[in-house]
């Protein structure tokens, strides 16, 4: 059967929108493995038994550096009553870090070079959850014997030494000398270079900053964990069971792994005014960066279900012509045979 023009061009329609489709899905999936901050419980174990939380903090939640070591155990002991261990005693079962935003100061370089640089104050595991890229030397931990290294980035690195190959080098922070562990290059997609700014940034143990700074500042703005998750929500449930923060306005409590799944991403949606507009607690850029991303990819499923309406249309529609053709041919068969039976008959 010759198909009409008008057909020919609801069914191009169809195939159009659906290639449409398949090409906003294609940008969705690239977007959501764009930010290696969000990506540490598939790093951790590829079987998808792990889930990252991030906790963001406001001051008034009143969680400190002083906390983790009761919050290390809680969950500890939550893990043990669900029966969760490690396999061996060298391994382990999550990680986790902590950081806060710290302002800006002037750095100095033993090369007399000088620059202002944002201060990011970390501890725990920080570097292996955002696992940004070396470019010089390696990360400090809290496992190092002396507390006194940093990592910079690379524009600090050009601004203090002309270079980038400087680990190992002495930078001067507030009168308090310092050595450089490593040096890293930031995220270069379009999220991370819109929330990272302009100006250079530093990072620093807690120990040296209260140590060096003569600051009683250990307050955590930021706690992410990388924890087991045999059942959904069975990590976020965990650990806001062992912070044991109460106060609603406080904390917001994001989970990282599944913020771009197609249930994330609808929730988001949903909630879209909350993630464009946000006066509970100031995220650092790495969290700016993927609410940038979560916007995106939330207006591509709007995209994307605006797109599948003509063709899932189309569907029923064919669908239903099927059906009534089917119908059609089916009765015209009966009454085939009914005629030539009833003919038969005649003849006997």
């Amino acid at each position: 059967m010759k198909l009409r023009k008008i057909q020919l061009v609801r069914m191009l329609l169809a195939l159009g929108c659906i290639l449409i489709f398949m090409i906003l899905l294609l940008i969705t999936h690239s977007l959501s493995h764009l930010l290696a901050s969000q990506q540490a419980a598939e790093r951790w174990q590829e079987d998808g038994k792990a889930a990252q939380i991030s906790i963001f903090l406001r001051p008034e939640a009143e969680f400190s550096v002083n906390n983790i070591k009761a919050l290390h155990e809680s969950i500890e002991n939550e893990l043990t009553a669900k029966s969760l261990q490690p396999e061996n005693k060298q391994s382990r079962l999550w990680y986790d870090a902590y950081s806060t935003q710290a302002g800006q100061t002037e750095i100095t370089g033993n090369r007399k070079g000088h620059s202002n640089a944002l201060i990011t104050v970390v501890g725990g595991d920080f570097f292996m959850i955002h696992a940004p890229k070396l470019v010089s030397g390696g990360y400090f931990s809290e496992q190092d014997t002396m507390h006194d290294r940093v990592v910079i980035d690379t524009q600090l690195a050009w601004d203090l030494f002309g270079s980038s190959d400087v680990a190992g080098m002495e930078v001067t922070i507030q009168n308090q000398s310092c050595l450089i562990a490593g040096v890293i290059a930031p995220e270069e997609d379009y999220a991370s270079e819109t929330a990272y700014g302009k100006m250079p940034r530093i990072y620093l143990p807690y120990d040296f900053y209260q140590k060096n700074w003569n600051t009683e500042t250990d307050y955590i703005s930021c706690y992410e964990a990388v924890l087991p998750n045999p059942v959904r929500n069975f990590s976020r449930e965990l650990l806001t069971k062992a912070m044991g923060i109460e106060a609603e306005g406080n904390q917001i409590i994001i989970e990282n792994t599944n913020r771009y799944s197609l249930s994330g991403r609808w929730n988001t949606l949903k909630k879209i005014r909350d993630l464009v507009v946000c006066e509970t607690v100031t995220f650092p850029y790495w969290e700016n960066a993927a609410r940038i991303i979560s916007f995106d990819t939330a207006v591509l499923l709007l995209l994307e279900i605006l797109f599948l309406i003509y063709p899932m249309i189309y569907l029923i529609y064919l669908l239903c012509r099927f059906y009534k053709f089917s119908e059609s041919k089916i009765y015209q068969k009966r009454m085939e045979f009914k005629n030539r039976y009833r003919s038969e008959i005649k003849q006997i």
